[in-house]
């Protein structure tokens, strides 16, 4: 099992309050030559929605080096996704000072958009969903 990121249980908490059901902690992905996991799988009954998240904290060294390897695994997991033919919206949870930080630098903002990544940011503090972008 993967190590869980310093934000997991904020993100956890922050989902739960938006009224989703936490199905899998983690959610395992079954491939051929190995297994993945991705840190969560939730479930908005009202909403009838199903997503799988990734938990980003970007305290890395470097504000980039965070910002690969979070883009990185968030398209290795679509990938992984994707050959398991499971259609579940993937994002990729981050710190609200992540998105008003780096993520709204041009590298970043042309990465989100060429790989189509939709971001939960959360307030780490109190534990609650910020934005769903987009």
């Amino acid at each position: 099992m993967p190590a869980k990121d310093q934000y997991h249980t904020a993100v956890r908490q922050a989902l739960l309050k938006a009224g989703w059901s936490i199905s899998h902690d983690p959610y395992a992905i079954v491939l051929p030559e190995r297994f993945l996991y991705i840190d969560l799988r939730a479930t908005h009954f009202e909403q009838q929605r199903v997503i799988t998240v990734e938990i980003k904290s970007f305290e890395l060294p470097s504000p980039i080096e965070a910002l690969a390897q979070a883009i990185g695994k968030y398209s290795l997991y679509r990938a992984a996704l994707d050959l398991i033919q499971n259609t579940d919206a993937l994002y990729l949870a981050i710190p609200s000072r992540a998105f008003y930080g780096i993520m709204q630098e041009t590298l970043s903002q042309r990465l989100l958009q060429k790989h189509a990544v939709h971001l939960l940011v959360f307030d780490p503090d109190q534990q609650e969903v910020a934005l769903w972008h987009p």
